[in-house]
């Protein structure tokens, strides 16, 4: 009976291993330098690819020992906003009639080699009279930004200036669009004292050029330079790339115009670039993912890829931003009223933001990335646990203590597929043990007491107690 018991509660207890590197199926060598208590490493793409869950939660850090150490994931970078530089570029006098104003004189632009050479005369064909200075064309046709503001530089001597600006913007010289009417300027100099205001401010605009003017009864603005600034561009976080080549969809439920990826593992994929396989080619698409070659597809983005130009002029649809999804398998369907894509291989590149890991240098070096297992349950601590001072606001810069820096070596095959494969399920059978005993436990049972009363209905009565 005690035996039995003992049977009874192993079975139901089991027996707690702790990890090691080989119950993983891959590995790669960490590389430290310094003696910094935590060390920042940005994951691979092999790490993705080696992977059995898309959270990560497969994947551990060992110290030489084979202990494994406290590990977070530091969120991934975010896209800044950084201003440009303020450029100097060539600006042009508008002179003519004053009581025309701008308005009056036609512009031509021309360049030549290393020159650009404007051209005025009056709108109404008129000999044109330049007596007065009516404003500036401002070339920006050089710039790729957006311009936020201008900065006016007026010439040696210049004194108690007061006036209001106005400031357009064209990209034909012929179609004007206000961007500030009547900006004031200001430089006056009084008692020693000096108050000025010489920068305009006006909405963020890409345009080629800019016209400044100023009421036609106001002294004409003497200009000796002018500084445009950028407004705030939104740098995107570098990110990693893989182009897939596509083949045709050969399932029983695919249509004419799919064509599918194996990704080859489960990146974070935010960002999308088809590649179309010929010159002058516009498709309509529907792209769809799925995690599993067995589950069914999902819509991820509907879009118009292109390709058009001449060879080295070309120009291609730029990349798509889809919302973040880690499946491996993707579909492309192209919509075959555009006559298809023609010959050739269609591809689909797929970006993501590298991964970073954190850990914390306990034990002895060298250090060991594990990842890759069927067994594995996420581990890994909150990164504001795990590097005091954390705030999310400093993208992953702690307050209290360094990060130091690392790096991946080469991937090492440790247990293989046989971390990979699917795991027997011993909890399972462990119940399902624990059941069967129970029931042949109380069968036992049962037959025992069943036997006992057999036997004391069959006693004969004389022999019982009191009998004379």
């Amino acid at each position: 009976m005690r035996l039995m018991f003992t049977v009874l509660f192993w079975l139901l207890s089991g027996v707690a291993v702790a990890e090691q590197p080989g119950d993983f199926a891959f590995g790669m060598p960490i590389e430290v330098s310094g003696a910094q208590a935590l060390f920042e490493v940005e994951l691979p793409a092999a790490v993705h690819e080696g992977v059995m869950r898309a959270d990560l939660g497969d994947l551990r850090v060992f110290n030489a020992a084979g202990e494994p150490v406290p590990h977070a994931f530091l969120p991934r970078p975010r896209a800044s906003r950084e201003k440009g530089k303020p450029v100097s570029l060539p600006f042009f006098a508008l002179r003519g009639d004053a009581v025309g104003g701008v308005e009056g004189v036609e512009v031509r632009v021309e360049r030549g080699t290393g020159k650009t050479v404007l051209t005025m005369k009056p709108g109404d064909g008129k000999p044109l009279r330049p007596t007065a200075l009516l404003g500036y064309v401002v070339d920006a046709s050089l710039v790729e930004s957006p311009l936020q503001a201008l900065v006016l530089e007026l010439p040696a001597g210049a004194d108690d200036v007061v006036t209001r600006l106005r400031v357009e913007a064209s990209d034909d010289l012929a179609r004007w669009t206000t961007l500030v009417v009547d900006a004031p300027v200001v430089y006056l100099a009084a008692g020693g004292q000096r108050l000025e205001q010489l920068r305009v401010e006006f909405p963020p605009r890409q345009a080629r050029y800019f016209r400044l003017s100023w009421p036609a009864a106001a002294r004409p603005l003497e200009l000796r330079g002018l500084t445009l600034e950028p407004g705030e561009a939104v740098v995107e976080a570098p990110r990693r790339w893989r182009q897939v080549p596509g083949s045709a969809a050969t399932d029983k439920d695919a249509r004419a115009g799919d064509y599918v990826f194996d990704l080859g593992g489960q990146f974070p994929v935010d960002r999308l670039r088809v590649s179309l396989p010929q010159i002058n080619s516009v498709a309509a698409i529907e792209i769809l993912a799925r995690a599993g070659a067995g589950d069914a597809w999902r819509r991820v983005a509907v879009s118009t890829a292109y390709r058009l130009g001449a060879p080295g002029q070309e120009v291609v649809s730029p990349d798509l931003p889809v919302s973040l999804t880690t499946d491996r398998y993707w579909l492309l369907r192209v919509d075959q009223r555009g006559g298809g894509l023609g010959a050739g291989t269609l591809e689909l590149g797929v970006g993501w933001l590298p991964q970073r890991l954190v850990f914390a240098a306990r034990g002895a070096a060298p250090f060991q990335l594990a990842y890759g297992s069927r067994r594995a349950s996420p581990v890994a601590y909150p990164v504001s646990t795990l590097v005091p001072g954390y705030r999310a606001d400093d993208d992953g810069a702690p307050a209290a203590i360094p990060l130091g820096r690392a790096t991946t070596g080469a991937v090492l095959t440790l247990a293989g597929d046989s971390a990979l494969r699917e795991p027997v399920d011993w909890q399972r059978w462990t119940l399902w043990g624990s059941l069967l005993l129970g029931v042949v436990l109380l069968g036992w049972m049962a037959l025992r007491l069943g036997r006992q009363l057999s036997g004391a209905r069959s006693e004969p009565p004389g022999n019982g107690p009191g009998a004379a």
